[in-house]
């Protein structure tokens, strides 16, 4: 695990290497809507009422167009609980926008799917021992050039448990939807923030696992390709919060 570690942390100094020699370019990633190729380095601790979640997170995003954006994640994380390290559940995106004008009120539409891969250990409380696959619809709304809105609407289903483990738990196969809005507001051309309002209706035959969640991300360029960032998530009912520090190298022309 820590070779793994290492050959992570020596490709990301390599890449920022080449961060530093490159050009100026022109990149607006405040809108969730613009696609760039990337590699997102993340630090991260959940603090839960029962134990806390830490590891790196890393996210390597590939765009081939402007239309068309693939993303796979993968975190190594630890459990206090547990005192366990591991492997977290592997994630993949596809994100097509087949409309984008910048210049209308509505500004961008496009379907996405997310899937998430039972691939942590449940017992040593790394992962949700299920697939989750979301597939959702996103629009953009170009309210000003500073302040635009991007709602999106998604489909949950969580399988079946993997494990008899998990079943003796109370995880269950759930249906559910998601409405969440994403609000860029630009403070600089080198800072802006995203305010995420999100509402869960994580289970739709039991009210009781409906959630409101709230995210907050921050982001300032240090370099014309590389960003630094910072994100909140706060689901406050059941008093886990979730932060994190990042570092994102665009991988463009």
């Amino acid at each position: 695990m820590l070779l793994k570690l290492w050959v992570i942390c020596s490709v990301s100094l390599v890449l920022m290497q080449c961060a530093y020699a490159q050009e100026h370019v022109d990149i607006d990633a405040s809108k969730p809507t613009n696609f760039y190729s990337m590699l997102d380095n993340t630090i991260e601790i959940s603090n839960r009422p029962t134990e806390n979640i830490m590891g790196y997170r890393g996210k390597l995003m590939y765009a081939p167009s402007e239309a068309h954006l693939l993303l796979a994640e993968i975190p190594l994380l630890y459990n206090s609980r547990t005192d366990k390290f591991g492997l977290g559940d592997l994630r993949a995106r596809y994100f097509y926008l087949p409309y984008k004008n910048y210049d209308s009120f509505f500004g961008a539409f496009g379907p996405s799917i997310d899937v998430f891969a039972p691939t942590a250990n449940f017992e040593n409380g790394l992962g949700s021992d299920q697939w989750l696959i979301s597939p959702g619809i996103t629009a953009g709304l170009m309210a000003a050039d500073w302040i635009q809105f991007f709602p999106v609407v998604s489909y949950q289903y969580a399988s079946t448990p993997l494990s008899d483990t998990a079943l003796k738990a109370g995880v269950k196969e759930a249906h559910g939807v998601t409405f969440q809005s994403i609000i860029p507001i630009v403070l600089s051309a080198d800072l802006f923030i995203q305010l995420t309002p999100i509402y869960q209706l994580n289970n739709l035959s039991d009210e009781r696992y409906d959630r409101y969640i709230q995210e907050l991300f921050v982001s300032y360029a240090l370099l014309p390709k590389m960003q630094l960032t910072a994100y909140f998530n706060g689901n406050f009912k059941d008093d886990i919060h979730t932060v994190s520090l990042g570092l994102n190298i665009f991988l463009v022309d």
